[in-house]
């Protein structure tokens, strides 16, 4: 008989899959002084060819695309977040409900899957992406929140933030 693997594609070979059908090969190359068919080689987890960390890197700020990356960091028990650049700050309540919003997507998609009884490559990719940017959008929230609340002054700014947006008041 055979032993069962685990998978048969590791979620790194996935991520490059991914990140070749939906960017333009060609140009990146040309962004990060590589020929088109070698970046398509390294993409691809049939070739012997590999992407370097300094080639990873490259292609990640070219194209703002960090599932490669991130999916390297999964292999190794770890999830990575992009930090909130300076005055990238939104109000509380709109990143509460992003973050509300995301997980509920991210149940409805397991719903799916579970009255499917499989969950597809596409569902997967949508889960994991919904599940990055709720995550994302919750170290917004914490690094906004810190940044703000110094003293009395940022709590006054956070609450009339929070009103301004629309947050209900009881009483008014």
């Amino acid at each position: 008989m055979f032993e069962i693997n685990d998978s048969k594609q590791n979620v790194i070979d996935a991520a490059c899959i991914r990140f070749a059908d939906i960017e333009n090969v060609e140009s990146i190359a040309n962004d990060c002084g590589m020929r088109g068919q070698m970046l398509r080689n390294k993409l691809n987890p049939n070739q012997p060819h590999q992407l370097t960390v300094a080639e990873l890197i490259k292609i990640t700020k070219a194209t703002d695309n960090h599932d490669i990356i991130n999916s390297a960091i999964l292999e190794i028990g770890l999830v990575a977040v992009r930090l909130p650049k300076a005055g990238d700050s939104k109000p509380l309540t709109l990143s509460a409900m992003s973050v509300a919003a995301d997980i509920g997507d991210i149940n409805r998609h397991i719903i799916e899957a579970e009255s499917d009884r499989r969950l597809t490559r596409h569902k997967k990719d949508a889960i994991t992406a919904k599940a990055q940017s709720a995550v994302r959008e919750l170290v917004f929230l914490m690094s906004d929140v810190e940044n703000r609340c110094g003293g009395a002054g940022p709590f006054v700014s956070m609450c009339v933030d929070a009103v301004l947006s629309g947050v209900p008041m009881p009483g008014m």
